[in-house]
């Protein structure tokens, strides 16, 4: 498997540890003894835990939020041990802050072996991105106040960079439900749609283009551009007829913004009922309809 680190739990919680980390599906502890170093008094156990990707971060922290171990008062001081010795507890971070330390403490794993869920970067579905037409589709100047501060593509599926910038690809069936979805929560604008005609060239639609009398004539667009501030995001078609199986899909962004802004988040997604995986004080995670899990942290 790809990725390795220690996690570090009270010894009375290491068989439900074993459970949580066997719930990722892709993950599994493969040493589990008595951990050094803690103290005499300190009874904590050493879990080897390998993954193929890391979904298992998600898993561990809604395990430990459930036992109140995110929180920094908590009785149970749950975390990893990284290669480079470096000891981060869940209560220090959220999710994504974690997945990211661990690729940047295992960077040859993005490199030497080839991970689950990931593809081909720089196209979708074929569209090029080193065609000097492509290129242009980045030549808008983005709002120049944004409540999003900072993006970090944590575990993205696939990414497409254009014009210097980085899109977190999400593939959707229908691009008008997505493109609603993203406008009302991050409060993304569209930047451009584009259509791949019948010769496979790829083609910029107006600002006059009708999701319903597209879908009639058959001519819809596969991919809508959105962004806000430092976050981009390019909406790929899959079609109505795809298998999209959102609940398996493992693309993961970590989004900075302020306060305020975080709060409507987290109002929209606790009305809308979407999958709320972890809330470490004002930082917070969840899953959208799109399979997409966002890791939310205000500027404080």
């Amino acid at each position: 498997m790809a990725y390795r680190f220690l996690l570090e739990v009270p010894a009375s919680l290491s068989a439900d540890a074993n459970v949580a980390v066997a719930t990722a599906g892709d993950a599994q502890v493969l040493v589990d003894r008595a951990a050094h170093g803690l103290g005499f008094d300190d009874r904590y156990a050493n879990l080897t835990v390998a993954a193929h990707s890391l979904r298992v971060v998600n898993t561990l922290y809604g395990w430990a939020g459930e036992i109140g171990a995110t929180r920094p008062d908590s009785r149970f001081q749950i975390g990893v041990v990284l290669h480079s010795g470096q000891r981060i507890g869940l209560h220090d971070t959220d999710a994504p802050g974690l997945v990211s330390a661990i690729r940047r403490d295992q960077p040859w794993v993005e490199h030497s072996v080839p991970r689950i869920g990931d593809h081909e970067r720089e196209t979708v579905g074929g569209l090029n991105t080193n065609d000097p037409d492509a290129a242009s589709l980045s030549t808008r100047d983005a709002a120049p106040r944004s409540s999003i501060t900072a993006v970090n593509l944590v575990d993205a599926e696939d990414e497409l960079s254009i014009g210097g910038r980085n899109y977190a690809v999400i593939q959707v069936h229908e691009l008008a439900p997505a493109e609603r979805l993203y406008g009302e929560i991050f409060e993304l604008a569209l930047a451009q749609r584009m259509r791949q005609n019948e010769d496979d060239a790829w083609e910029e639609i107006g600002p006059d283009y009708d999701h319903v009398g597209a879908a009639r004539d058959n001519t819809e667009a596969d991919v809508s551009f959105m962004r806000n501030g430092p976050l981009h995001v390019a909406l790929a078609r899959a079609g109505r007829a795809a298998r999209l199986d959102y609940a398996g899909i493992n693309n993961q962004i970590g989004v900075a913004m302020t306060s305020e802004a975080a709060a409507r988040v987290k109002a929209l997604v606790l009305m809308r009922g979407y999958t709320l995986l972890t809330a470490a004080g004002p930082a917070f995670s969840f899953r959208d309809p799109f399979g997409v899990v966002w890791g939310i942290r205000p500027n404080l």
